[in-house]
Formats: C-alpha cells, structure tokens, sequence
C-alpha cells in the first residue's frame, strides 16, 4: 500500500496541471478499482484506497518550484507514512506465514475426497457441485503457484505443480465415474468406495506433507505416483465395468515426476506473452460477474463527476466526496440505498460531533490523541459491517487530522464542508446507480451459455475423432477439457448472478442447457478413457468410421448453430442410419456413447430453441405492460 499509494501520488500530483488528462487517468482507475471486487474484499479495499489517493493527489494544490518537485514531495510524503504505518502493523500486528500453494492444493485433494465419497454413497446425487468446486480449486491453485513464480525456489513450484497436475487426473477419472454412476444407476458394479478410501488416504497423506512449513517435496510427489498406481491398479475385478477399468488404464498411463517434468513448461513470459495474459485477465475479470462489470462502470463515472467540480473550482478536499462515493457504492441497489442513508447520517452526527469539539478550543496534543481514538473506532466498527458507526466515528478523525494540518483555519468551518462533501457524494453515488440502472442481463447470460455449449461440444467432438482415428491428441484434448471446464462455471456463475432478474422458466432452460454442457464433457471424458487406455491397438470399422463422422457433424453443428429444430433427430438411430454391426468390443464401446452423444445434441437443439421462444414471450410480454401504461 505505501509503495502504490506512493506510485499513484506521484502520477497524481504530475497531473493536476491538466485536468483532462487527470480526467481520464481518473476514469482508467476506476474501472480498474469497481473489477477488482471479484478478487476479495481485501483486494477490493486496496484498490479503493489507492483510487482515493489518486484523487486526492490530482486535486492537491501546487506546494513545490515545479511540477516535477511537487510529484516527487507528494510521492515522498506518502511513502514516509506508508513506512511509518507498515513499521506499526508489524510491531502491533502478527503476521501469518506464506502457504501458497499449499493451502490451495490442499483444498484440492479435499475436494476430491469429498467427490468421491459422494459418489461411493447411494442414492441420487447432483455432482454438478462438486465438479464446480474441484474446476474452482484447481484453478486457484493454479493461479496461486503463478502469483509465486521469481519470489520462490522453481524446483519447488515444479513439485507443486505436478502435485495439481495429479489432482487434476484424478478429477478426470471421477469425472468418468460419475458419468457411468448416473448412466448405470444404483445397481452399478463400480467400486467407488475403494476409491473414496483411496482418495481419504491421499487426502491425509497431503494434508500432512503440505502442513509443516519446509515440506519434503520430493517426498511427496513420489508418494503421490504411489498412490496414482495402486488407484489405477484396482480394475482387475471382473463385475466392473469395461469403461471404468478403460479410463483406469488411462490413469495408470500417468508419468511419474522426472518424466513429466521433461514435458512441462512454463506459460509465456515474454513481453507479447505478458499482454496476452493481461488482457484474457481483464476480459476474465469482466465476464466473471455481471454486477461487478456494472459496479466498476458507476464507480469511474462516480469517480469522475467527483474529481470535476473540485477541479474547476479549485477546492482541494473534494477527495472526501470520492471517499464517500467509494464507502456508498455496492454492486446492489438495496444495499447502496441502505449505504447512502446510514452513511450520511454517521457522517453528519460525526461532522456535529467534530463541530462540538472544536468549540472547546482544545490544543493539538488531545486533539490529536482524539483523532487516534475515532481513527481505531472507526477501523472496529468497519470490522464488524456498521456502515453508520464506521461513518460517524471516521469524519471527526478525519476533520480532526485536517484542522490539525490547518490550525489556523476554523473547525466547524472544516467540519461543514465535510458534511456538504459527505451529502455531494451520497447524491452522485445514488445517482451513477440509477443512470446506470440494474437490468436483467439475458444478452450475457445467453452468450455464456451459448459458448459452453459451443466448448463442451467441440471437446466431445475432438474426443470422438481421436477415437476414431487413434491420433495422439493428448495435450489438445487436455486443453480442451479444461477450457469446457472454465466455460461452463462461467455460464454457471453468470446464471446464478443473475437468477433474480429472470424469470423462473427461463432460469429452468438455461440450467437444462447447462447440465446437457456438463454431461457432454463427462462422455468425452468416458470415450478418451476407451480410447487412451493402451488395449485399443485397430482402428474402428468403416461403418463406426462413418457413425462417428456423422456423429462429429451434428456437434459441429449444435456448436455453430444451435437452436435449430430441424436438426434434431426423432431418435439418434434414424438420424446416423442403420446401427452397424459392433465386431469388437472397442466397437460396441463406440456405438454405445454415439447414441448418448447424439441424445445430449438433441437435448442441447430442443434447450436452445427453448430458451429463445422464452426470451422473445418475456421480452414482448414487457413491450406490452410499457404499451398499456403508456397508454393509460
């Protein structure tokens, strides 16, 4: 915070000589700040921090011979403070040592043991949860290991980051394991509860390795292909099923450490590499959630019309007016509304209360004792969500320290332009909402929904055509894989942001295109398991050649255009023609997930056709509501 906060003062203070420039800086952070509420509240109140020192730089009067004296003092100045803070918080406060990646690896393995046990009890089971969570962890993870890279030992990561690799596989596997649970039923021969116990038993084994603070890495990863071969290692058992004891084989195809390192690197980290992983993260911070998109828009704009007025007039605390803007603003209108009012009246009790003070004539020394005392006030009422009490106890803390910086100016004068700073940045926080109105989002919520559809089917499309062929794809379709994975938590995400704006009906069809996505990536997973297990050695027949090729029309189709009624099948057999006659085993294996295949294109035509027949009633049904209330 010292560091940037010093950063964005000097950017700050070298452009208030051009408020236009300033302006659009202004504007840039904004939007910046408003995204970074999908990170956490704590990055969240970072950013705000550092927007509010922005502003406050960029409306600071010119104090030093020239402007770049003047960026240079007010960079110093806040980098002496933020030293002096930083030197307090570690004196006053204990820290906590770094984990990552350890603590996110550690969730993943969690996650997995609770996946499978799920699924080793009876009973129905929604695994869409599940899936959600293990995809979530494993990307965390990964994000976590990148965010160390140049500040750790890289033998280290490249041990971390087998161990997500691992994880990952092992998700694979029960992504396969589900998919032949729902499809078999409760009288399946799967033995999920061996791999329950199996994956407790890793869980354990990891939780330990990764707990103390120097963990034996090395160690780890050996134990980890351990037990990735004894998993793999039960399929001998004659009642399970061929494509369980199939994806079984493909696990067991899992390289041990010094082999798979030999085929790892690292992302791009090159300079073209770096604005590439800058702008899929802007875009991925955009597209994650709807309201924060929205949210950062109000915040730039609130943000702006802040800065304005106190450029043209030269008033040089109109920062507390940003402050204001920023603590009023929430991604949701209620709770804004709720903000607003309880902010402003903290505000305007602690603005009298200051006034009160400062009547008493009292000298620096208790005047600053007192500021210190609202200041720690104020930080536990933030602590425990009082918007009012953190209000009231902040703006006396705050006129308290200027009055200091100023002691010749008067204290009730000061506090008065707080409370009229406090009211100004209530009014235009209210009013970026409502310029900016909350709305349904079925253009985004179909968009993202339409584009998992589109991945999951051309993931199932590449499988079938590696089975087909018996092509080595295997990076592909592993990429593959992950990317169905991100799209369909994205559409999933998108949908339950904005599940109060829909209608219930809507919100079913989408959901219904959503689990058809899902059960797509489940059955490619199920053909690469047949197909990558190692007994395959022939290539299909001709007539499962021409069946799957058919079958890889109709999903290249449902990924293009879909929606189309009549590309839907009145059953799978009368669409690919006469069933061919399976003369191995591998062969039946391939006729049976083709028909699957071709139901989920089906379902996933009839869901889209469905969900835009609801979209053009809900939106015609509001033409006419506006119609007759215009009318009346």
């Amino acid at each position: 915070m010292g560091i940037g906060g010093a950063a964005v003062s000097v950017i700050g203070a070298s452009l208030h000589a051009s408020p236009l420039a300033a302006l659009a800086f202004v504007l840039a952070a904004g939007l910046m700040a408003g995204l970074s509420e999908v990170r956490g509240p704590a990055t969240a109140l970072w950013f705000k921090l550092l927007y509010v020192v922005l502003i406050a730089a960029c409306l600071q009067p010119a104090s030093g011979p020239s402007a770049s004296a003047h960026a240079w003092m007010a960079g110093l100045d806040f980098l002496r403070g933020g030293l002096f803070a930083c030197a307090v918080s570690l004196v006053l406060i204990p820290s906590d040592r770094e984990t990552r990646p350890r603590t996110e690896i550690i969730a993943i393995y969690d996650a997995l043991r609770r996946f499978a046990v799920a699924l080793a009890e009876a009973g129905s089971l929604d695994m869409t949860p599940h899936k959600q969570e293990i995809r979530l962890c494993i990307e965390t993870a990964r994000r976590a290991l990148a965010s160390r890279r140049g500040l750790a030992d890289p033998v280290a990561l490249v041990h971390y980051a087998y161990a997500i690799a691992v994880g990952d596989a092992i998700f694979a596997l029960l992504i396969v394991a589900g998919e032949l649970r729902e499809r078999l039923g409760v009288g399946h021969a799967l033995p999920l509860a061996c791999a329950a116990s199996r994956l407790t038993d890793i869980h354990a084994q990891v939780l330990q390795a990764l707990s103390c603070h120097g963990p034996d890495l090395p160690a780890l990863t050996a134990v980890l292909f351990r037990d990735l071969r004894e998993l793999a290692a039960r399929r001998t058992h004659a009642s399970t099923p061929p494509a369980y004891q199939s994806a079984l084989a493909a696990l067991a195809q899992f390289p041990a450490f010094d082999r798979w390192r030999e085929g790892f690197s690292w992302p791009n980290s090159g300079f073209a590499g770096l604005i590439d992983r800058l702008g899929l993260m802007l875009a991925d911070l955009a597209a994650r959630d709807t309201r924060v998109t929205r949210h950062s828009v109000r915040l730039a704009l609130a943000g702006g019309l802040s800065l304005l007025p106190a450029q043209i007039w030269h008033v040089d605390h109109g920062y507390w007016v940003a402050v204001t803007v920023i603590m009023v603003l929430s991604p949701r209108l209620q709770t804004t509304r709720q903000i607003s009012f309880l902010r402003f009246a903290g505000s305007l009790a602690g603005a009298l209360l200051a006034c009160a003070i400062s009547l008493w004539h009292p000298t620096p020394a208790p005047v600053l004792g007192l500021s210190a005392l609202f200041l720690a006030s104020a930080y536990a009422a933030r602590l425990a969500g009082n918007p009012a009490g953190f209000a009231f106890c902040l703006t006396p803390a705050v006129i308290l320290f200027s009055w200091l910086g100023e002691p010749t100016s008067s204290s009730s004068q000061v506090a008065a332009m707080r409370g009229l700073d406090t009211a100004i940045g209530c009014l235009i926080a209210l009013a970026s909402y409502y310029i900016l109105a909350p709305r349904a989002e079925l253009s985004r919520v179909f968009r993202h929904s339409i584009d998992a559809l589109a991945v999951n089917a051309v993931y199932l499309r590449a499988a079938s055509r590696s089975s087909r062929t018996l092509t080595p794809s295997h990076l592909r379709l592993e990429a593959l894989r992950v990317a169905a994975g991100r799209a369909s938590s994205r559409a999933e995400a998108t949908l339950s942001q904005s599940a109060g704006d829909l209608a219930s009906d809507l919100t079913a069809a989408h959901t219904s295109l959503h689990d058809t996505a899902r059960r797509m990536a489940s059955l490619a997973g199920l053909i690469r398991a047949g197909a990558e297990s190692g007994s395959v050695n022939e290539h299909p027949g001709p007539a499962v050649q021409a069946m799957l090729s058919e079958l890889e029309v109709r999903l290249a189709e449902v990924a293009a255009r879909p929606g189309r009624i009549d590309a839907i099948a009145p059953s799978a057999p009368d669409r690919i023609g006469p069933s061919p006659l399976a003369t191995t085993a591998f062969e039946q294996f391939l006729v049976e997930q083709a028909a699957y295949a071709n139901a989920h294109v089906d379902s996933a035509h009839q869901a889209v056709a469905r969900m835009s027949a609801l979209a053009s009633a809900h939106e015609h049904g509001g033409r006419s509501r506006r119609g007759s209330l215009h009318a009346s």
